[in-house]
This record gives structure tokens, C-alpha cells and sequence, in this order.
């Protein structure tokens, strides 16, 4: 049993009841204060209400300030969750004076955010950044605790930065905890933040307390409160006041533990007289400022109100009174006013609230919409005006709030339906298909316009089905149709270009891919418009492809300004089988979108390009893009993209050898896949698990996995993405028994794509598969056509050709010969990062009579991915404040990595890190 200990960490606030039977939480918390100096971190406390997660964060703050810990605290409100960054200002403002010291871009975003400037729409991660930087930055010298009561009622928009911020203090000495009641839905429920389970005290606790809070009780009153309890401190507490006046078999509910304590709560409230049930009820429903209270008490009661009436509010014991504001002792506590009181005082109050608000919309206008009985247009219009602020302040959540509130509240049928659909949508950027569907399924419905109907049946096929959609497309392709029609050919692109991606990705049939195209193409927008070209590409590579590869080819990325049409052309590139020419503008618009802050295009950015550096063979760099993009995209909800760089992660690391992560990678994603049906990505498992059992040296199974993308019956089958695996496919079926008439057929089809479209990435593998399953007597003239294939652009099918020419020399007994091929091979390949395939080279090598000594493992591959980048970064020559800029991360944390990293790599020195990561070809 915890006793009460001399630093008083072990004791409840105020220095009253001990904290019994919390030895283990208490020893985790104090750890974390306790290693403060030399690494941060971040805890989440979850528990039911009432189980003693507040008294356990006061015990914390009260020893983290004897250890000279600076204590910023935030506590989560039902009213505040509705204000933009409203937990977050909170929890900063004794900070805000230093964010001068921000970058601008930083700066500003965090001054819109908190309505204290204009300025462009904050990301919410350029918000999670500043506020990093805050905490961080600057000459603070003090470490520092932050805390957060009642998590889950805190606004979504500051959830989301606190979660960013959490998962980078690890080398920070800054500690970040929260306290979330078990079954409230928030941020956290899927932010991967380390928690801690706060049960319910055990037996021998329970009555240890009891023996302290209810001494004078009965043994068997003791005994009633210990079943009710069920070891809820709070419980424990506070229902000796109310059972005394039970029987001993008193008639006590079958209700759960918090309804029960609502009750007991309520139950002190009868014997009050009005104005103090009134100030109570008001408290209740905005605990807010108390001048603020007080002139709604008065409008509300038409009457003078003293601190002397809310000092018998505080006397209740419900709530606690300070100079500025009254508190409720605990949640449940008010909620149990609101509960005990009906429906038309809790809208009369509200209303007074109101008014007392008078002046500030976005604190006026949700008390007004809750004093409404039906509908009204003005509350509607104004709860609308309310989302254009939230959402001009970079917070969809609090416009998403409004905007469904404001539906609900409107009378007109059509206007009611453009803002359901609004609020639907703002709840698929927010990633919460349990409230779009329904929304989206609502205002469909109510009845909306054509082109908005289309756009909204498609986004919930998208949401209820896994990745459909191919037969909305007609029904776009005529919407474009329409617009350009009418003139705005910007409209048209736009539209197509919406659905683009699924067009590529989808089933589409051949005669609805071609009109989609020729509808793009015949628009009135130059033929270079990047937007245009990577729709054309998207939709239709095959017949399209020839048409993007001459005008991409005639761009660079200094003549592309917009972050997002680099990225389109990019992502068109990429389909047409054009990778070297789609890198520049994919590490163009990455770099854009790091500079804007805009976390969530820069991870669907960052999969892109890892997508590319794949198949151009850059291991090295695919491995840490397709890992930063997986963390982001993960942390912007956007789940198909956390999948697909994990399957570009997975595919890197099989090269690297590191077949144990690849697999698991690849497992978790199928395993998310499945479960969504016939989803084209279902291909990209096939073909990680391909490369990966190659890169092993298991051609069969490489060979029946790779197979599965090119069989039309196969959940696996994707028609442009078997152009990705025809190298593949031919080496893994030439080193196994597989079929190779069965891919000689393959490789005919693949060869007329090639010569209509002269995709690059086609003709490099078509040569080399040629050379592989050419006879011995054309086979020499096939590697040397398949090495010069390659020379210009693509390095790793180059050395392919000299691995694979190398060890038919040797087959020739021509091992001489077969030497300097193999040389060069294993050169490039360790250029790349592929260090499977440079074993395989060195093998050859050695085989071939050259006294070459086992490959050591390069240093550079123990590192984490993010380690490996910072390293990257730091041999170019960055500063630590500028890699933490680049990677989301504070100098600080730069610093610790490269601190560790430094023994990995066995270098003493910046200057030295070039050395040591190796020559690095960037196709």
C-alpha cells in the first residue's frame, strides 16, 4: 500500500487522502518526470470517469515543480471543444510571447490558427510545427511538463497538434500527458501514443480509503458502497454522503457506475433553492469566466448577483471558487446538473448565455443554436458564417460541428442539402466515415445539383466499398462533357482530373478510358498544362503515353510554380512508365510542399516519388520517403497511401536484405487490404512479395506471386501495373521453372505498349528480359543491347544487365570475361543501396576467380530509416535547424540522432558522413 511520501508525489491534491493502491502508475509517471533531463515523451492515461486520472496528473505536476519541471496545464471542456484551437491556446499562451522566434511560415500559421492574424488557411501540421517549435526552440533551459485533463473534449484541431507534437519529444526534455475517459471517441483512440491503463482500485485499496473518507459509517453501509463502487475512487468518495440515507438493502439501480454517481450528484441538488441552481445549471453548461456567469445569472434571473451567491454555489461541494472562474470538482458533476434539469430551463439558459456573448459569434452562436426549439434560418446562417471562420483558421473539425448543426437547422430543402453535403465532406477529410456516410447518403436524399450528385454518389462508393468507382465515371466524363460545353474548360479538366487516379487505378473499360481521354485532350487548355498531361496519362497511358513523355520531356520543373500541378505531372509520368522523367517533378513538389507545410500532399508526394525510386532501382532513397510518407499519411488519415508506401518500404528493405521487415510490412498491409475486397492494391502485395522472395533468392516463389498480377482472374491483376514487373517476372521465371513461353507471350503484349508509347521504363526491361530469355546464340548481342538500354537514366537495369551477362560468361566458362561486368554491377548496386542484388554480384565475383573478400554490411544499413535520412541530409551540408524544418522534427532531435548515429556509421564528424553513406546515384 502507497503511503504518503515526503516529496508528497503520493498524495491526493490538497494534501488529503493518500493514493492508495497506484503504485504502478505512479512509478511510470515518476519515471518520466525523472528522466526529463536527457528524453521526453508523451502518455496517455485512460480510464473510466471517476477512477482517479485527474488526481493522478495533480500528483504528477505537484513533483514535477519540486524537480523544477515547468508545468503548462489544458483541461478539455464540452463548450471549449467547440473553438478553434481553443485547447491548444490554452495550453500555449504563456508561450505566445515567444513566437517571434518562429520561422514565418510558422509564425503565421499559428497566429491565423489562433485568430490573432490573416493570412492563408493553416495546415495543421504547419500549427503542429509552430508549436513544437514553441516548447522546443528558443533559451529555455527548464525541462517541461505538459498536461491535459479531459483530452476528449478538447477540439479536434488541437488534438491533432498535441498528437503531432507528441510523437516527436522522445529527445526532447519535454513530457506530454493526457488524461482520456475510456469509451470517448478522440485523436488519441488511433494516435500511437504509449498509454497506460488507470483500472479501478483493488479490494484492499478500496478499503483503505473508505476507511478514511467514511469512517463513521456503518459496516454494512460500508459494505453497500464497496459493491456499488467497484473501486472507483470517486465513487468511494462521494457516495457515503448518499448512502446514509438508504437502507441497509437500500434500493440502489442496476445502473452503470456513472449514472449512478449522476445521481447521487443530482440528488444534493433538491434541497437547494432557485438562484443557486440556477448559477450551478449555467456553470454547467460554460464553465466559463465568471463575469461572463454573472451577467447571464442576472439577464437570467432579472436580479443582482454577489460572489457571496456563488460562494453557496461552491458550498454545495460540487465545485471549487477562485477569483475568476467556478469549477466543478469533477465531470460528472456537471453533468449530472445538466441531466437533473429540463429541457425548456436548460434553453432559457442558453439563451442568456447568448446574450452575455453578445459580440463574439463563435461563443454566442452555439449557446443560440442550443436555445432554439425546430428549426431557425438565422441561428443556421449564422453557425454557417461560424464554419467559414473555423475554416479559414485551418479547423475543419469546429466548421464540420457547425456546418451539420447548421443543416439540421434550416428549413429550405435545397439549402439543407448543400449543407449536409458540406458537412459530409468535411467529415471525409477528417476521416471519419462513421459520420460522412450517413451525411453524404442524407443530402443525396434532400436532392442536390447533377455534378454535386455524381461527386457525392461516387465519394460513398468510395467510402462503402473499398476502392470503386469505375462506373461513376461515365457519369463525370458527362459533367465535363457539360461544363466544357458552356465554356469553362478549367471546370471540365478539374473534374476528370478529380476522378484520374481511380480512372488508372480502377477497372475501366477500354471505350470508356478512351472517351474520357478524348475529352481531355480536346479541352481548350494549352497542350502543356500539367493538369491536363497528367490526366491523360492517368486515365489512358497506353494510347496517351507517347503524347505526355514528348511534352513532359520539353518541361522543367523551374517552369512549374503550383506545388500541385508538379505533383500531377509527376504522377502522370509515373503511369506512362516514364519514371526518369517524373522524379524531377515529384522531388520538386515535395520540396514545395515541405516549404508550405502542407504535411498531408507532401506524404502522397513522398509515395509517389518512393514509388519511382523503386523502379528506377534507388533503394536508398525509396526507403526513406516511402517511411516519411507512411508517418505522415498515417498521421492525415489517409489510409490508402499509408499502405502503399509501406509496400514501397516493404520492397526497399527485401532489396536491403532485411527480408523479416519486409514481410511484415507487407502482412500488415494485406491484412488491411483484404478485408476491402477486390481493391486494385491488392497488386502492389503481389508484387512486393514478388521482389521480395527475388531479391531472397526464391525465384518460384517469385515467379507464382509476380505471375498473379498478369492473370486477368486473380484479385492481384492490375493491367499498368504488370508494366512494372516484366523485368521481374522474366528473371524470376529464367532462374526457376517457371513458364517462359507463358512469358514470352507477356512480353509480345508489352512489347507493341512499348513501341506506341516509348515509356522508358518499358523498353529498359523489355531489353533486359529479351537478353535473359534469348538462346545462347544471341544472347551476348541481347546483354550488350540491354546494357546500353540503360546507360542514359537508368543505372540499376544497366547493372542488371552486366549481373545477369556476367554470370552467363560464366556459364560459357568464360569467367575472364565475366569479371568486369560483375565489377561494375556490384559497384552500382552498392551505389543504390541494392544489397541483394550486389551480394549476388560479389558472389559471382569471387566465383569467377577474383580474391574479393565477403561484402561486409555497410554501415549505413543499420541505421533507421529516419536515421539514414537525417544522415543524408547532414552530408549535403544542412544544419540541424534546417533538417528539422525539412523532417518535422526540432533541431534538437536532429542533434540526438546524429549524436547516435555518428558510432553507427564509425565517424567523429559531419565532414565524415558522406564517406561513410557511400556514393549515391540519384537517377
Amino acid at each position: 500500500m502507497v503511503g504518503v511520501g515526503a516529496s508528497g508525489f503520493t498524495t491526493s491534491p490538497g494534501g488529503g487522502a493518500p493514493l492508495l493502491g497506484r503504485e504502478r502508475e505512479l512509478e511510470v509517471l515518476r519515471d518520466l518526470i525523472d528522466g526529463i533531463g536527457t528524453g521526453g515523451g508523451t502518455l496517455v492515461l485512460r480510464g473510466d470517469a471517476g477512477v482517479g486520472k485527474s488526481t493522478l496528473l495533480e500528483a504528477t505536476r505537484t513533483y514535477a515543480t519540486q524537480q523544477r519541471v515547468a508545468v503548462l496545464t489544458a483541461t478539455g471542456s464540452q463548450l471549449e471543444c467547440r473553438l478553434a484551437f481553443g485547447g491548444l491556446h490554452q495550453l500555449l499562451h504563456p508561450f505566445l510571447q515567444d513566437r517571434d522566434r518562429l520561422p514565418d511560415l510558422q509564425r503565421s500559421a499559428l497566429d491565423v490558427a489562433f485568430g490573432m492574424g490573416d493570412g492563408e488557411t493553416p495546415d495543421v501540421f504547419l500549427v503542429g510545427m509552430a508549436t513544437l517549435g514553441l516548447l522546443t526552440t528558443g533559451n529555455r533551459k527548464t525541462p517541461l511538463l505538459l498536461v491535459v485533463d479531459d483530452a476528449h473534449w478538447l477540439d479536434r484541431s488541437s488534438l491533432e497538434v498535441l498528437a503531432f507534437v507528441g510523437r516527436r519529444l522522445e529527445m526532447e526534455s519535454v513530457v506530454l500527458l493526457f488524461a482520456v475517459r475510456t469509451g470517448e471517441a478522440s485523436v488519441l483512440d488511433q494516435a500511437r501514443l504509449p498509454e497506460v491503463e488507470v483500472p479501478g482500485l483493488n479490494d484492499g485499496a478500496s478499503r483503505a480509503l473508505l476507511e478514511v473518507i467514511g469512517a463513521g459509517l456503518l459496516d454494512d453501509l460500508k459494505a453497500q458502497v464497496l459493491t456499488q463502487a467497484a473501486g472507483n475512487p470517486l465513487a468511494l468518495i462521494e457516495l457515503p454522503a448518499t448512502v446514509a440515507s438508504l437502507t441497509p438493502m437500500g434500493g440502489w439501480q442496476p445502473l452503470p457506475l456513472s449514472a449512478r454517481l449522476e445521481a447521487a450528484f443530482a440528488a444534493r441538488l433538491d434541497d437547494l433553492d432557485h438562484d443557486v441552481r440556477t448559477l450551478l445549471l449555467l456553470a454547467a453548461i460554460c464553465e466559463g469566466d465568471l463575469g461572463d456567469l454573472t451577467r447571464a445569472a442576472e439577464d437570467l434571473l432579472d436580479k443582482s448577483i454577489y460572489l457571496s451567491d456563488w460562494m453557496r454555489a461552491a458550498a454545495t461541494g460540487l465545485g471549487t471558487l477562485d477569483a475568476t472562474r467556478f469549477r466543478f470538482r469533477h465531470p460528472l458533476m456537471r453533468s449530472a446538473v445538466n441531466q437533473a434539469t429540463a429541457e425548456a430551463e436548460r434553453r432559457r439558459a442558453h439563451a442568456a448565455l447568448a446574450r452575455a456573448f453578445e459580440g463574439d459569434l463563435n461563443k454566442s452562436v452555439w449557446h443560440r443554436a442550443a436555445a432554439v426549439d425546430g428549426a431557425d434560418d438565422d441561428v443556421a446562417d449564422e453557425l454557417v458564417e461560424s464554419a467559414e471562420v473555423a475554416l479559414a483558421r485551418g479547423a475543419p473539425d469546429i466548421a464540420f460541428a457547425a456546418l451539420e448543426r447548421g443543416a439540421a437547422l434550416t428549413t429550405d430543402r435545397d439549402r439543407r442539402a448543400l449543407r449536409t453535403v458540406r458537412a459530409g465532406q468535411l467529415a471525409v477529410q477528417l476521416g471519419r466515415p462513421d459520420l460522412s456516410v450517413p451525411l453524404l447518403r442524407a443530402a443525396l436524399k434532400l436532392g442536390l445539383p447533377p455534378s454535386q450528385a455524381v461527386n457525392t454518389a461516387f465519394d460513398l462508393e468510395t467510402l462503402t466499398g473499398g476502392w470503386s468507382g469505375a462506373a461513376a465515371i461515365p457519369r463525370f466524363a458527362d459533367i465535363a462533357e457539360d461544363l466544357a460545353a458552356s465554356g469553362d474548360n478549367d471546370g471540365a479538366l478539374q473534374t476528370i482530373y478529380d476522378v484520374a487516379a481511380r480512372a488508372f487505378w480502377g477497372p475501366l473499360d477500354d471505350s470508356t478510358r478512351q472517351r474520357v481521354s478524348a475529352i481531355v485532350a480536346d479541352l481548350d487548355v494549352a497542350a502543356d498544362d500539367p493538369v491536363r498531361l497528367g490526366s491523360m496519362g492517368l486515365i489512358d497511358p497506353v494510347q496517351r503515353g507517347q503524347e505526355l513523355i514528348e511534352l513532359a520531356a520539353r518541361i522543367t520543373p523551374v517552369d512549374v510554380v503550383d506545388a500541385n500541378d508538379l505533383l500531377a505531372l509527376g504522377m502522370g509520368a509515373n503511369a506512362v512508365w516514364a519514371d526518369n522523367l517524373s522524379l524531377p517533378f515529384l522531388r520538386s513538389s515535395v520540396s514545395a510542399y515541405r516549404a508550405e507545410g502542407r504535411l498531408g500532399r507532401l506524404g502522397q508526394a513522398l509515395v509517389y516519388e518512393a514509388w519511382a525510386d523503386l523502379h528506377t532501382g534507388a533503394v536508398k532513397m525509396a526507403i526513406t520517403g516511402a517511411a516519411e510518407a507512411s508517418s505522415l499519411s498515417r498521421e492525415a488519415h489517409n489510409v490508402r497511401y499509408v499502405l502503399a508506401a509501406d509496400l514501397a518500404h516493404a520492397i526497399a528493405a527485401g532489396q536491403l536484405g532485411d527480408e523479416k521487415t519486409a514481410e511484415r510490412l507487407i502482412s500488415e498491409a494485406e491484412a488491411v487490404l483484404l478485408p476491402m475486397g477486390a481493391t486494385p492494391l491488392l497488386c502492389l502485395v503481389a508484387l512486393a512479395r514478388g521482389r521480395t522472395a527475388l531479391a531472397a533468392d526464391r525465384p518460384g516463389e517469385a515467379y507464382a506471386d509476380l505471375l498473379r498480377i498478369f492473370n486477368p482472374t486473380d484479385a492481384a491483376y492490375q493491367p499498368f501495373v504488370r508494366g512494372w514487373a516484366l523485368a521481374d517476372l522474366a528473371d524470376a521465371a529464367t532462374r526457376s521453372e517457371g513458364d517462359t513461353d507463358l512469358v514470352q507471350r507477356h512480353l509480345d503484349t508489352w512489347r507493341e505498349i512499348a513501341t506506341r508509347t516509348e515509356a522508358p521504363h518499358l523498353q529498359v526491361q523489355l531489353a533486359y528480359a529479351d537478353a535473359l530469355l534469348a538462346d545462347d546464340h544471341d544472347a551476348e548481342e541481347g546483354f550488350r543491347r540491354a546494357m546500353t538500354a540503360g546507360a542514359v537514366g537508368w543505372p540499376y537495369y544497366t547493372a542488371r544487365a552486366q549481373l545477369a551477362y556476367g554470370e552467363w560468361l560464366r556459364r560459357q566458362h568464360r569467367d575472364v570475361d565475366a569479371r568486369g561486368p560483375l565489377r561494375e554491377a556490384a559497384q552500382v548496386f552498392d551505389a543504390l543501396g541494392q544489397r541483394a542484388h550486389a551480394d549476388r554480384a560479389l558472389r559471382e565475383l569471387r566465383a569467377s576467380g577474383v580474391r574479393s573478400r565477403q561484402h561486409d554490411t555497410d554501415a549505413w544499413t543499420e541505421l533507421s530509416p529516419q536515421e539514414l535520412q537525417i544522415a543524408q541530409l547532414a552530408a549535403e551540408g544542412l544544419s540541424n535547424r534546417e533538417i528539422g524544418e525539412r523532417l518535422y522534427l526540432s533541431h534538437r532531435t536532429v542533434g540526438t540522432h546524429l549524436y547516435n548515429l555518428f558510432p553507427k556509421l564509425g565517424v567523429t564528424s559531419r565532414a565524415q558522413l558522406r564517406g561513410a553513406l557511400g556514393a549515391s546515384l540519384d537517377p
